[in-house]
């Protein structure tokens, strides 16, 4: 029995078997197919590492960018401008008769971070990826907050300037224009992000003060989520949150911003520790949960 999990990015899938323990059998990762072609193509990453490990899959989960409603249907994927309104889990669960999830990528992410990572053993945990874009995963009372659609989560596109940067969601200032990796570099005049935390750790003094304005962003959105959910543990993550040299700068931005502990102790800031698998291993967990 072997449990699949696949991360649906922007440019590539990733796939991940999990074994009974939990642990990662193998990976395998494809480019990304473009529009409805992305249905086809999960089903045989699940059906090809199946192969691969020589164990049946019992059950296949799903993580795609955007909004993804509770019954598996990607009603918006920004990165994938083609996807619209599509039937995911139906069309996946016809063609490989098993047991199929489909959630929004950042809540796959969030789960194996609470399962399996920097957030386990929390009630009340916020999971933010920083990436391109910024997603979120919220648990709270031990469960994944989902919402009556199944769109919570979506803290990127919450307004914090009003009438500010545009954003690809059709709206301005929202955070993720702000507190990305696309709005680092922005404040970076076209230096990667990876770019500006090499040159802080190399002590530059024009890099430290982009990264101490960026924090500021990040720290700003994050302090309205603390107000709004009260997380125990904020668990940052994704190919940008997960630097320990932004975490420096960020716990520093939030702890100006937080109330005397006296009156509001303010959350436990960490790093993701599962890495670029975590999506996949995420998806994969919430697949294998609707087995047990």
């Amino acid at each position: 029995m072997v449990a699949i999990g696949v991360d649906v990015g922007g440019t590539k899938c990733l796939a991940v078997a999990l074994g009974e323990d939990g642990s990662v059998l193998d990976s395998l990762t494809l480019p990304t197919a473009e529009g409805i072609g992305v249905v086809e193509e999960v089903a045989e990453l699940c059906t090809a590492l199946a192969r691969r490990v020589g164990k049946a899959a019992t059950s296949l989960g799903v993580g795609m960018p955007g909004t993804v409603s509770r019954d598996g249907v990607v009603y918006l994927a920004p990165h994938l401008p083609d996807v619209r309104q599509l039937p995911m889990r139906e069309l996946l669960a016809s063609k490989l008769n098993i047991p199929v999830v489909v959630d929004n990528d950042a809540t796959c992410a969030g789960v194996a971070e609470w399962k399996k990572g920097a957030a386990q053993n929390c009630n009340d945990a916020l999971i933010i990826t920083i990436g391109t874009g910024i997603g979120a995963a919220l648990i709270a009372n031990g469960k994944v907050m989902r919402g009556h659609h199944g769109f919570a989560g979506e803290s990127g596109h919450h307004i914090v300037v009003y009438g500010g940067e545009e954003c690809p969601c059709g709206r301005r200032g929202c955070w993720e224009q702000y507190a990305s990796g696309t709005a680092l570099r922005r404040m970076a005049n076209g230096v990667s992000g990876e770019e500006v935390l090499l040159r802080v750790v190399k002590e530059d003094a024009e890099a430290q003060i982009v990264l101490e304005e960026f924090a500021s962003w990040v720290a700003l959105g994050l302090f309205n989520l603390v107000n709004t959910l009260d997380p125990q543990v904020i668990v940052l993550g994704g190919g940008l949150g997960s630097s320990a040299v932004l975490r420096h700068f960020v716990a520093n931005a939030l702890s100006k911003q937080m109330p005397p502990a006296e009156l509001r102790p303010a959350p436990l800031l960490v790093t993701a520790q599962l890495g670029p698998e975590a999506g996949a291993i995420g998806a994969a967990l919430l697949g294998k949960a609707v087995m047990n």
